[in-house]
């Protein structure tokens, strides 16, 4: 799963037990599932109000404690943070991120590694350094929030579809949605070397805790 949780903004979260809950919940059916990874993009750690320890943070935790679950947050917490999360022994941390708003994992699978990187791109106009920093991120599974695509209105169309070219795309569709329209911004591009078997992505619509939906999809490898 990658998702843009949009849980950063600490005025829209009290009482905690309603959107918060409702996202957690989510993600918590998810892991039950074989072999489930899930990166969430927009976890806070710092409030955007008094720059203190968010409140979320602490839930966090103790939603997803340390004996039965791996959480992999980023280096020098921020206010918008990528972490991945999986039931305990599935990921461990990898050190090729090209940007702290990254989240790499290594998955150790039929004794090979498999390298997944999650993103939150920056946005608009500024993003194009970023976009064309991925080639050499090295990944198998590069995921998330790109804020950019092949449509009209994206500032970066021609960059975005320069990079990555070893990889697929299977995730184009509209994955934002915003007061009038919606917007394809959020993908998934595997590199399909050693890909045995894969399923189109899943953009979860009926799931409406934040302004992107959700998106699931299943892989394997020989």
């Amino acid at each position: 799963m990658t998702w843009n949780t949009e849980l950063y903004v600490e005025k829209t979260l009290m009482p905690i037990c309603k959107k918060y809950r409702s996202v957690i919940n989510v993600v918590k059916g998810f892991l039950e599932k074989r072999n489930a990874i899930c990166f969430l993009q927009e976890i806070p750690y710092l409030s955007n109000e008094n720059w203190k320890e968010h409140t979320l943070y602490s839930e966090l935790n103790k939603d997803f404690p340390n004996a039965e679950y791996d959480v992999i947050y980023n280096e020098g917490k921020q206010i918008m943070m990528t972490i991945a999360i999986a039931k305990k022994g599935l990921i461990t941390k990898s050190y090729c991120d090209c940007f702290n708003s990254n989240r790499t994992v290594t998955v150790r699978y039929k004794d090979k590694n498999i390298v997944i990187t999650g993103i939150h791109a920056f946005n608009g106009k500024d993003n194009k350094n970023y976009l064309e920093s991925l080639n050499s991120c090295h990944s198998n599974i590069i995921l998330g929030d790109f804020n950019a695509g092949d449509y009209e209105e994206s500032e970066n169309r021609d960059v975005f579809n320069g990079i990555l070219k070893e990889y697929t795309c299977i995730c184009n569709k509209n994955t934002r949605r915003c007061k009038y329209r919606v917007t394809p911004i959020d993908h998934i591009f595997v590199n399909m070397k050693g890909v045995s078997k894969y399923t189109g992505c899943t953009v979860h619509e009926e799931i409406e805790c934040s302004d992107h939906y959700p998106i699931t999809f299943d892989i394997e490898y020989e």
